[in-house]
């Protein structure tokens, strides 16, 4: 099968493998949305359970991420979007001390092809930075990636500047990643978790009151 040949070749990082695969599948008119779904972030999914099972390190899930990130670059021009008035304006980073976009990216892009304006923070964001951008841009939501123990306290500090400057009405803030979960949210004062980019999607049409 195409998809589970794209996965493998993204868990095993084989860099070219998986270009040439992705874009064959392109070429075969195999569905954009479907390569993406079960075969590059397939793949991705179970570099973040070897990570988990201490198989794969940091430098893996960093040049998986990578990898996935070029992936995306070739499927993005057949990726189907929604058309009609903007969903929403969203910030999305992974925060300070986190240094991948791994599952984070997805979100973003998930969102994207859903109607929302996305700014991508990046990794190693400082929480102010995330509160900078989001006034510029008059941002509906704030969007926090933690995927080590170590980062989540810096998620807690962007809820508590937004709530001290007096901005808490203004933002929704969620937060995702490895380390989180709906207790952690709870436990800051976050509007809410999302364990991957769909349910992410479907959090924020919550949040912003959109109806499917």
């Amino acid at each position: 099968m195409k998809m589970e040949a794209i996965a493998d070749a993204v868990v095993e990082l084989e860099d070219d493998e998986a270009l040439r695969l992705v874009q064959e599948a392109i070429d075969e008119g195999l569905d954009a949305r479907d390569v993406l779904e079960n075969g590059v972030m397939a793949g991705l999914r179970e570099i973040g359970n070897r990570f988990e099972s201490k198989e794969y390190f940091l430098a893996e899930l960093t040049m998986g991420a990578k990898l996935v990130d070029q992936c995306i670059a070739i499927l993005d021009p057949h990726l189907p979007r929604i058309e009609g008035p903007k969903r929403g304006v969203v910030v999305i980073g992974a925060v300070k001390g986190d240094l991948h976009s791994i599952g984070y990216g997805m979100v973003a892009k998930q969102l994207e092809l859903a109607g929302y304006e996305v700014h991508d923070m990046g990794i190693n964001t400082p929480p102010m930075s995330f509160i900078d951008k989001a006034r510029e841009v008059k941002a509906d939501i704030i969007g926090l990636s933690a995927f080590l123990v170590t980062t989540i306290p810096y998620c807690n500090e962007v809820v508590n500047y937004v709530r001290d400057m007096g901005l808490r009405e203004q933002f929704k803030i969620i937060i995702g990643g490895a380390e989180t979960n709906q207790e952690v949210a709870n436990a800051m004062g976050a509007d809410g978790y999302a364990p991957n980019a769909t349910q992410a999607l479907a959090l924020c049409d919550h949040l912003l009151g959109h109806t499917v």
